[in-house]
């Protein structure tokens, strides 16, 4: 999987936008790919429309996004296998996954939010300091640089979806 440095420097950012998540999935793919493939405005209007997908002889919408404002977190793995990264989603993830997916160089996206007010953002993992907390590239900051949020803020919006977590195979 990618290098920090090369998330980094594939890092898009969504401006005054709900689309984390789409920006989110078009920097892990040019970052896996080493290359500027796909813009996160055109990840965007694709995930907007549902895709079929065939289980068995049936062929079932996925409904990958609320157009132009939520994306599910099952829409970020089909948009990432869409692409050829094999990934998952689970909720009740555990901060070893979290840790573990870092040694083993895997991209881990977990999805932290709130309530009052409903929000929910998507952002990629990238480091840990036992100083600084949970280190990300992040969609919603406008500078391709790792964004340390320290480590009770994030377990506790992370807690808000159940420990929600896309995460690469």
């Amino acid at each position: 999987m990618p290098s920090t440095e090369t998330l980094l420097k594939y890092h898009q950012h969504q401006g005054h936008t709900y689309d984390c998540a789409p920006y989110t999935v078009a920097t892990v793919i040019n970052a896996v790919r080493d290359q500027a493939l796909v813009e996160g405005a055109a990840v965007a209007r694709e995930m907007n429309r549902p895709r079929l997908r065939w289980w068995g002889p049936l062929p079932l919408p996925v409904v990958r996004r609320i157009p132009n404002s939520a994306t599910f977190p099952w829409g970020i793995a089909d948009e990432l296998g869409r692409n050829n990264i094999p990934c998952r989603w689970r909720f009740g993830a555990m901060e070893a996954d979290l840790h573990q997916a870092l040694l083993e160089d895997r991209i881990a996206l977990p999805i932290v939010g709130g309530w009052i007010p409903l929000w929910a953002h998507v952002k990629i993992l990238a480091a840990f300091h036992p100083n600084h907390g949970f280190g990300f590239v992040d969609a919603a900051h406008p500078k391709a640089e790792i964004v340390w949020q320290n480590e009770s803020a994030f377990k506790r919006s992370w807690r808000n979806f159940g420990n929600l977590l896309v995460e690469t195979m």
